[in-house]
């Protein structure tokens, strides 16, 4: 690439909002729930080097959104979350660098028993923000001005139970928004709303789908649960078709929160509510076998990441952080203090986890140790919600509704 390239492709960047202070930093959106890959795992480098050691980050802007679980998706500059304020919720969009509010929309909601409040995190796709209400309200808005596109009402009889409500986060795969409702999902036209394929009624988890491609074919991973025991399922993406199947994780009530992750034909599942352990499962044929089942992590609300051939996640039993391998599940290590309900992302090499009082942790995600590289205490309050990443910034939220970013690149 001769001059004139470099400097085209350095002023994209800038235009963007990547921070490029080296030659290593690169920045990335997170434009959904999990991160662009669906994984819990950022693309992104150079992010902790505006976050000098001893000393605290940042805070770049503050919000109050109304109470809730939803993350902050991030995209083209803008930052987007929800919250509720007891009679209905608000669908916030704001300038990503400086919190100044873009717009906002409400509409009439109901609330759940068990900390109220919207479950999922808005999903940013080709212009569009769709949103999820914790009684089903389903609406996709223009992401630039908030004009509402359509909404579905979805049904009450896809919930695990009255206390947990929608809690899944809308996946976007092509020309279809997919929800894990029913026995083997819901794919809805995004352009419309209108149902594609599904819509069987079948009672659903609290965990979102999972998009993954294997033996040539685009799927999702969808779980769906009876009293007794979670069902995991693979299905086409195009068209509703089961794939394979994995039956009988005995978790009760569809108390199965965090989100399965994919890789290389391998499925990560774990649980902690009455049945406390992880497994990995190999997809064959038409079933899922599963290769190990551990006791070394059990998470019920929190997500988890692998890295490097190993899983990360705080184990809500021992409340400790852990790290197990990837081959055997066996512990590799772990550390206590992240609370019942801490969640994670990485980036970089680096775990970013919010304890579940609200403390931020940025360690080293490798297996010879733990080692804790930054820390910030009482960023927000009790919180189920991981924190995201997004060009130099972290977003952070707690379930009373206070939103925090903190700037940690050289950028903006």
């Amino acid at each position: 690439m001769g001059r004139t390239g470099v400097a085209g492709a350095l002023a994209a960047a800038l235009a963007a909002g990547l921070f490029v202070p080296g030659a290593r930093a690169i920045g990335d959106d997170w434009p959904h729930f999990r991160g662009p890959s669906h994984d819990g795992v950022s693309r992104e480098t150079g992010w902790l080097e505006g976050w000098p050691e001893g000393s605290k980050p940042r805070v770049a802007w503050r919000a109050e959104v109304g109470s809730g679980h939803s993350a902050v998706a991030v995209s083209g500059g803008l930052a987007v979350t929800m919250g509720w304020d007891g009679r209905q919720d608000t669908v916030f969009c704001f300038d990503a660098a400086t919190g100044a509010t873009k717009w906002r929309a409400s509409y009439p909601c109901e609330g759940r028993v068990q900390y109220p409040g919207p479950r999922a995190t808005p999903t940013l796709d080709g212009g569009a923000a769709y949103t999820l209400s914790q009684r089903g309200h389903l609406r996709a808005w223009d992401a630039a001005g908030g004009r509402l596109r359509w909404e579905r009402r979805l049904s009450e009889e896809c919930n695990p139970d009255d206390h947990y409500g929608h809690a899944w986060s809308p996946l976007v795969v092509g020309d279809l928004v997919i929800l894990p409702a029913g026995r083997r999902g819901l794919a809805l036209r995004k352009a419309t709303g209108e149902t594609a394929w599904g819509d069987d009624a079948g009672r659903a988890t609290c965990a979102s789908a999972v998009p993954y491609a294997a033996a040539g074919r685009t799927g999702v991973i969808v779980t769906n649960a009876d009293r007794d025991s979670v069902t995991v399922v693979g299905v086409d993406a195009r068209t509703g078709e089961e794939l394979w199947r994995f039956a009988g994780w005995p978790e009760k009530y569809g108390a199965f929160c965090a989100s399965p992750v994919f890789l290389a034909d391998k499925v990560f599942i774990t649980s902690g509510q009455e049945y406390h352990k992880s497994a990995r499962l190999a997809i064959e044929g038409r079933g899922a076998r599963k290769e190990w089942e551990s006791r070394a992590l059990g998470s019920n609300t929190g997500q988890c990441v692998v890295v490097g051939g190993h899983v990360y996640g705080v184990d809500c039993a021992r409340r400790a952080l852990v790290c197990a391998s990837w081959q055997t599940g066996e512990k590799v290590w772990e550390e206590k203090g992240f609370g019942a309900y801490g969640s994670l992302m990485a980036a970089d090499g680096k775990l970013l986890v919010m304890a579940s009082e609200g403390h931020l942790v940025v360690a080293e995600a490798a297996p010879g140790a733990y080692r804790e590289m930054r820390r910030a205490e009482n960023v927000v309050g009790e919180t189920f919600t991981a924190p995201v990443l997004a060009n130099g910034r972290i977003y952070c939220r707690d379930w009373r509704g206070r939103v925090v970013c903190l700037a940690t690149g050289r950028g903006p």
